[in-house]
């Protein structure tokens, strides 16, 4: 392999996430419609003489080449099966970290399928291999829209979603520390077992502890109207909405940008509807 082999690891967005338990290791329990999208980090993978690991694109400032999830990846199969995997990856990083997508989750699923395919390993060996990594990268063994009930428990969605195939999505430029946003939920929260009160119930603990999440998802709200889906992913900060009518994506021009708070980016999406 002398040349660059390319992967996108997709974004995934929650169209609704509950947090309706937490075990007594820690983990919270989710239900979560999930989708994916035709957008993410990108991989380049080719043999190498020895293990190399480098991070380029908009978002790969300040982002570790030593502790990172890819890294921790490669050498759980080194362990595992007893081999030096010898190849150059280059991550190309599109997403900002702690945006709620899967960037990290997504980007381990990419390399744990490549390993297995390079080096003849059977590929069955997701479903064990992922939970040791992260516990939501086994939910990118593929890329259907699936329904989460529990930890690494899913079924897949068979929820007809093709009246909406453009997505925008807006990054505030503070992010969410998950452990945070799940810390306050826990301790501030007396609802954890109501379900479907809102789209995401992590929502109130990141407009508590990230003010320009706050004004950006109000300003927002007040188009509400105008859109077939609207809300946080997973535990922010990233927002996500679509449009009820082609015509209604006039509405943009006042809605981006967004005058409440500054913008990281925001882009137009297209979904990924494989089933």
């Amino acid at each position: 392999m002398k040349t660059f082999e390319e992967y996108l690891s997709p974004i995934k967005l929650n169209l609704f996430l509950e947090v309706i338990n937490k075990t007594s290791d820690g983990y919270h329990q989710l239900e979560s419609l999930m989708i994916f999208c035709k957008f993410g980090d990108f991989i380049k993978i080719k043999k190498s003489n020895k293990f190399l690991f480098s991070v380029e694109g908009p978002f790969s400032e300040n982002l570790s080449t030593r502790q990172n999830i890819i890294i921790d990846t490669v050498s759980l199969l080194e362990n595992f099966f007893g081999m030096k995997f010898n190849i150059e990856i280059v991550l190309k990083k599109n997403l900002p970290i702690s945006s709620g997508m899967g960037g990290g989750s997504s980007n381990a699923a990419s390399i744990l399928k490549f390993l297995y395919k390079y080096h003849q390993i059977k590929s069955n060996n997701f479903k064990k291999d992922a939970p040791l990594i992260g516990s939501d990268v086994l939910l990118f063994i593929d890329k259907y829209p699936k329904i989460i009930d529990g930890l690494n428990k899913f079924n897949y969605s068979k929820a007809k979603m093709n009246s909406w195939k453009k997505i925008f999505i807006i990054l505030p430029l503070k992010k969410n520390l998950t452990k945070n946003i799940y810390n306050h939920f826990k301790n501030y929260n007396t609802q954890i077992n109501s379900k479907h009160n809102s789209q995401n119930n992590l929502t109130r603990s990141s407009m508590i502890l990230n003010q320009e999440f706050k004004e950006i998802f109000m300003y927002l709200s007040s188009f509400r109207r105008d859109f077939l889906k609207f809300g946080m992913s997973g535990s922010g900060s990233s927002i996500f909405l679509s449009f009820k009518q082609l015509i209604a994506l006039a509405t943009a021009k006042y809605v981006f940008p967004v005058p409440a708070g500054p913008v990281q980016k925001t882009t137009s999406l297209s979904f990924k509807q494989d089933k």
